[in-house]
């Protein structure tokens, strides 16, 4: 009781009521100052961290002394009636100068914290840490003046990769990851920390006549040269040359050495140019860029015409129809896997395409298995861990997928293929900062994939981070100028549109508008800008456009124009024409992936099995609302059976977007209680649609519920928060006035 009264006494309880209370207003005022100074938002989180840290500081400065008109003294000891000297003594300057130094060192701390954040900027890659006896495999510097024998170089950078991966003791990076550094500049110890490597193969290759010199160089972490050589070959023991710089390689990282094995006759070949012709098209298939499936076809088939026994071209023939529907061509692509195992039955790749072409064509347990092979025959190659997650998913091996997925991102960390599917998984788990940090890996290498930010956009508008979507999609746009890309404009409309400012929105989507003129209607981009609450006149102008082209039946995707019109229709508040489209829409994906299907058949299990869950859920919503809207019972119901029987309602999605969309289900089907607990998750986790919401028909009845207008309150809180921060961003920096400028650039690149 004497220590409670002599707290009182000191005041103690008065100093850190008012000590609760001022840091809570400053905490509040940075809320709202620090997004528009441009402070990353940890910078709240540390000044948070810094008012815990020096609130005992304070307690112990209130026990001790008071602060009086005369300045600090020490405070005056209890029950005495003795004349005290109160002045302050040496030891009290000492204390009193060590608690400073102890709130100084908290306080510069964080404050030495915020100003690393804004150096490195929110979108540095984050650092992997280093496995040991870890090797990247650098590619190799083409020092001939012919540009096209840079294929050839890399051939002998990825046949070296595969030697050394096939030694279980040694972690050796995928050629996608390492390659991503190609011409780089950065150190040797950036490049380590970045692939998360301890040694590093460097060395260059150039061609004269018959004959090839090759210098390798073996470096640490740290930039030291550990082991160099040089080989002079004639072409024609090339892959003995490969073999032998593999073996000297790993006698100095462990105490085995790669077999100066011989390679299958199938897997080797004596014309060079068929050698550099297929290594072409791998690097045509690697870029994904341009007309790249014409570019790789041409070149693989230009392999075979020059050396019909050689199997890996006939591979690399098997995986063109990827991100493709169901047809012929996967059959032709079966044919041209099993002839590469025919000629060579080892053949790593040949295994993959096979396992990934029997997937697609529905025999799961056989694709999986061939896809295991690959990885068994060849650690190192990073598509196969990718591949492989499809047929395991469909027979329900999902932690034998995720074990798979994480494995190939151990050995190919920086492969665009894995982490692109890899966020997404995270994302919809509900795990936003490990799909952040897989995409942002990307934004460190010299060149990021041209779609890293078109990527990180959408993560941030599932999540409800419009304000970061809006800075990701003009991140987006600078990166497409640069790159000669299709200025990627209407999703800047579409980040805006989020947040309400309708006058951006309609600005942006009329330039996107003009950039690709009258004869590409951007009928995706219309769904996209409905669905997100924005309806301009334009809009609709250009639907009735599509109308007439679907109609005439000219050179376009029919069921595209249908399928994307449709949607757009149904949201814009128009049901009878989105059922009139979306049926023929519907019928024409039947034909062409299951010709057995009668026209006019709605199937959506069809759909969901062919092109995704997602996609089947959204247009079994859409037709839900239009039929019980125009009075179509029976086409209502059949719609309602299959959302009865959805996935989402069996695995729980956690990211706001599907918890809005599985809430959407909920409602159409009656159960408003379901559909707001969804909401309310949703709302925890940073759900902001409130426009997108307001403007939906299908939502009108659940909209007059008391309890959901308290939701969509909060959403409009947190809208309303971004679009603050977004106007001050604006006003600071004019994007319209630097886009001017982007054009030119965009202009020189293409």
């Amino acid at each position: 009781m004497k220590l409670w009264q002599e707290l009182r006494r000191r005041r103690v309880f008065r100093l850190a009521g008012l000590y609760v209370v001022g840091a809570w207003l400053v905490i509040q005022v940075a809320d709202i100052f620090f997004p528009a100074w441009g402070l990353p938002e940890t910078a709240l989180r540390y000044l948070f961290i810094a008012a815990i840290a020096c609130f005992p500081v304070a307690l112990v400065f209130s026990w001790s002394y008071d602060v009086t008109p005369q300045g600090i003294v020490r405070t005056e000891p209890a029950d005495t009636s003795e004349t005290v000297d109160l002045s302050l003594k040496r030891t009290d300057y000492i204390v009193l100068a060590a608690l400073l130094a102890i709130g100084c060192a908290v306080v510069l701390g964080s404050v030495g914290k915020i100003r690393e954040e804004i150096e490195t900027g929110a979108d540095a890659a984050p650092r992997l840490e280093k496995m040991a006896n870890s090797i990247a495999v650098l590619p190799f510097t083409n020092l001939d003046t012919n540009p096209d024998t840079g294929y050839f170089s890399d051939g002998i950078t990825e046949e070296i990769l595969h030697r050394l991966s096939t030694l279980n003791v040694l972690h050796v990076l995928a050629s996608t990851s390492s390659f991503a550094f190609r011409g780089s500049d950065e150190t040797p110890d950036s490049i380590s920390d970045k692939l998360g490597v301890r040694y590093l193969l460097q060395g260059s290759v150039r061609r004269d006549g018959e004959h090839v010199r090759i210098t390798a160089r073996l470096i640490d972490e740290h930039g030291f040269q550990v082991w160099s050589d040089t080989f002079d070959r004639k072409l024609e023991h090339i892959f003995v040359i490969q073999a032998d710089i593999a073996s000297k390689v790993s006698s100095h990282i462990v105490n085995e050495i790669v077999p100066a094995q011989e390679l299958p006759a199938g897997r080797t070949t004596n014309d060079m140019e068929a050698y550099n012709a297929y290594l072409r098209g791998r690097a045509f298939f690697d870029s994904r860029a341009g007309n790249w499936k014409q570019e790789a076809d041409a070149a693989f088939k230009r392999a075979i015409e020059l050396d019909p026994g050689y199997a890996p071209p006939y591979a690399g023939l098997a995986t063109l129809p990827v991100n493709t529907g169901l047809g012929p061509h996967w059959e032709d692509a079966r044919d041209f896997a099993l002839k590469s195992l025919e000629l060579d039955p080892e053949l790593p790749f040949g295994h993959a395409t096979l396992g990934l072409v029997l997937a697609v064509l529905g025999d799961n347990e056989r694709g999986a298995e061939s896809l295991r092979r690959a990885i068994e025959l060849d650690p190192s190659l990073g598509i196969a861990y990718d591949w492989i997650s499809v047929p395991l998913r469909r027979m329900g091996l999902h932690d034998e997928a995720n074990a798979m997925r994480d494995r190939g991102l151990e050995i190919d960390p920086l492969n665009p293929l894995l982490l692109r599917n890899a966020a997404p998984a995270a994302s919809v788990n509900g795990d936003f900062a490990r799909a952040e940090q897989l995409l942002l890996r990307l934004t460190g290498l010299p060149e990021p994939p041209w779609w890293i930010y078109m990527d990180l956009r959408a993560l941030y508008m599932d999540w409800g981070r419009y304000a970061e979507a809006v800075a990701s999609a003009k991140n987006d746009v600078r990166m497409s100028a640069h790159y000669g890309e299709g200025l990627r404009t209407a999703n800047l409309a579409h980040a805006y549109a989020a947040l309400g400012l309708e006058e951006d929105a309609e600005y942006w989507f009329d330039v996107s508008r003009d950039l690709w003129g009258d004869d590409e209607p951007l009928v995706a981009d219309i769904y996209s800008l409905a669905v997100q609450g924005a309806s301009f006149r334009q809009m609709l102008t250009d639907l009735e456009r599509v109308e007439v082209m679907v109609a005439a039946e000219g050179p376009y995707d029919r069921q595209y124009l249908l399928s994307y019109g449709g949607l757009a229709w149904t949201h814009l508040g128009n049901p009878a024409k989105g059922i009139e489209w979306l049926e023929p829409g519907i019928s024409l994906y039947n034909e062409k992936s299951a010709p057995e299907v009668p026209p006019g058949v709605i199937d959506y299990a069809l759909v969901t099995h062919h092109v995704g869950p997602d996609w089947g859920i959204v247009l079994a919503q859409r037709l839900a609302f239009a039929y019980r809207h125009t009075g179509n019972e029976r086409g209502a119901r059949h719609a309602l059976e299959f959302l009865e029987q959805a996935p989402s309602r069996v695995t729980l999605p956690a990211n706001p977007s599907g918890l809005e969309s599985l809430a959407l289900t909920h409602a159409l089907l009656g159960e408003a209680n379901t559909a707001l607990d969804h909401l309310r998750q949703a709302l925890d986790l940073g759900w902001a649609n409130y426009y997108g919401v307001i403007s939906d028909p299908a939502w009108s009845q659940t909209l007059k519920i008391a309890e959901f207008e308290a939701l969509l309150d909060g959403a409009k809180v947190n809208n309303d928060r971004q679009r603050a921060i977004v106007e001050a961003a604006d006003a600071e920096q004019d994007f319209r006035a630097e886009f001017a400028g982007l054009l030119s650039v965009h202009a020189e690149t293409q």
